[in-house]
């Protein structure tokens, strides 16, 4: 039965940690919340039949176990999702290197090239088509520079072995020491730029959960943190109380959310910890 503001008290304060997971706002009661760290380089992986359990932290020297939020709420994940972007990048531009090799021994030697000519054609091509569809604002406005650079690099080939063929290799390969250092190195220096550009957008952020305000429950794996905002009780509704699930066959860890017309913001879904705790049980 969905109640208002001021019936449940419980992992209430009026303030909240709010974090994206891909398009839906959550958040968190402050009162929930025993630290907010930087801690995820420190957790020790360890292997559980549990997909969101990574390993342990240690608060104060007490082992914590650690969860992904994403994983416990079955969301994407915005920080896999970029390091699986980074990965992509890291291969494709292993493979362009390796297409640029294999073009000057063509050239050496005079022998075949069997490398692709044409960009619509690269693999590297349909992924950025795919990732167009399929990825966030910020990663699609970076992605879509390597449109021109890549097809450039792709003509390259054709340029180069006709020029190989008409006036021999020499002039072939003096012409490609020229490419290098620019239209060929534009894309090279595009993978790097756009890597470090998403690696910066990558920094998790650790939640300590407790129950008393003291001691740690147990943690969780955030994306990253959007901001820790306060509510009016008329802008909270709440939908199940957050620390009884006996009478729900399949206990749902938002138990309300938070909505003010006067602000153009996503509404919050307010994730209660008691909840999150019966997801780790199960």
């Amino acid at each position: 039965m969905m109640t208002t503001a001021t019936a449940q008290k419980t992992e209430r304060s009026n303030r909240i940690l709010t974090f994206l997971l891909g398009d839906t706002r959550y958040a968190l009661d402050i009162f929930s919340i025993l630290s907010i760290t930087d801690d995820f380089g420190k957790i020790e992986a360890s292997q559980n039949h549990q997909p969101a359990f990574l390993g342990y932290l240690y608060y104060r020297n007490k082992p914590v176990n650690a969860f992904e939020c994403s994983d416990l709420l079955g969301r994407e994940s915005n920080r896999t999702n970029l390091e699986a972007t980074i990965v992509a990048l890291n291969e494709a531009e292993d493979l362009h290197n390796t297409w640029l090799k294999e073009l000057e021994h063509s050239l050496v030697n005079q022998s075949s090239f069997n490398g692709s000519l044409d960009a619509q054609s690269c693999e590297f091509n349909h992924w950025l088509q795919h990732m167009q569809e399929s990825t966030d604002d910020t990663t699609k406005a970076l992605l879509s520079r390597f449109k021109e650079p890549h097809e450039e690099f792709h003509q390259q080939a054709e340029l180069l072995l006709k020029v190989a063929s008409d006036t021999g290799k020499e002039e072939a390969l003096e012409q490609l020491s020229g490419v290098k250092r620019g239209r060929i190195s534009e894309l090279i220096r595009l993978f790097s730029y756009t890597k470090s550009q998403l690696k910066s957008a990558v920094h998790p952020v650790v939640l300590y959960i407790t129950r008393d305000g003291v001691t740690p429950w147990f943690a969780l794996i955030l994306d990253s943190m959007d901001d820790i905002i306060s509510y009016e009780d008329e802008h909270f509704t709440q939908m199940r109380d957050p620390n009884d699930l006996s009478s729900e066959e399949h206990p749902d860890p938002v138990y309300a959310y938070v909505h003010n017309s006067a602000v153009d913001e996503k509404d919050s879904l307010l994730l209660s910890a008691a909840r999150l705790a019966y997801l780790i049980e199960q």
